[in-house]
């Protein structure tokens, strides 16, 4: 999202708002503000960064505070709802400038709670229109001959790639010993899934294609993809 924020809004400031007691917002912001400082070459490209906990509901004084600051873009990743709340206030505050999110964002519930979504983008893995490899397309077309009456999305291809990589780990192993097939998926390489290609990081992390959606009249909307550096 930093590569998004920079290279397709415009934005040289933003301001991040974080979930402390959920591992996946604060990882997401500290990955965030990293790369969003490197990529504009400044080390206070980060004009706030504030709190609050899960199950809050009152976001006044964080987004208050925020738009005082002016950013160009607010990086918020959380779960579904407090951040569908969290959205709605501060357009009921008057900022205007883009708000940007992670994967948890691709739910209905997030929807429901957002009336004005002028400028809504979140990160996710998948969109059924646009496949990003041939292995998107293969998993569409099975997907849906076994599932003719439901629609494909990210959860379902994540799923499919976990299987799929899973299997090509105890194959490279030779094996079904627990350690060599964690040594193999660790070693994964340009490994072709729905996703993307995948890469396994030293972390564990996956290497991959974000696919970037925004928010239009009350449904999610393909917007591009950002390919990893």
């Amino acid at each position: 999202m930093a590569n998004y924020a920079v290279e397709k809004l415009g934005a040289k400031t933003a301001a991040i708002i974080q979930d402390v007691q959920q591992d996946y917002s604060v990882g997401l912001n500290n990955y965030f503000e990293k790369s969003f400082k490197q990529l504009t070459g400044n080390d206070n490209a980060i004009v706030a960064k504030v709190n609050y906990n899960t199950g809050d509901k009152d976001f006044s004084s964080q987004l208050t505070s925020i738009k005082s600051k002016n950013p160009d873009v607010i990086f918020a990743p959380g779960n579904f709802l407090e951040s569908g709340i969290l959205v709605e206030k501060a357009r009921e505050l008057g900022i205007t400038a883009p708000i940007l999110g992670g994967d948890t964002w691709e739910a209905e519930e997030f929807l429901n709670r957002v009336k004005n979504t002028k400028d809504i983008y979140f990160s996710t893995h998948f969109d059924s229109e646009n496949p990003v490899t041939e292995m998107s397309t293969k998993f569409m077309e099975e997907y849906q001959k076994a599932y003719p009456d439901k629609q494909v999305n990210a959860f379902g291809a994540l799923g499919f790639d976990t299987y799929i990589l899973a299997l090509d780990a105890i194959t490279r192993a030779g094996s079904t010993d627990q350690q060599a097939i964690r040594d193999a998926i660790a070693a994964t390489q340009n490994f072709q899934g729905a996703t993307g290609m995948i890469t396994l990081d030293a972390n564990g992390d996956a290497t991959k294609t974000a696919i970037i959606k925004k928010v239009v009249d009350g449904k999610f909307a393909y917007e591009g993809k950002v390919e990893p550096k």
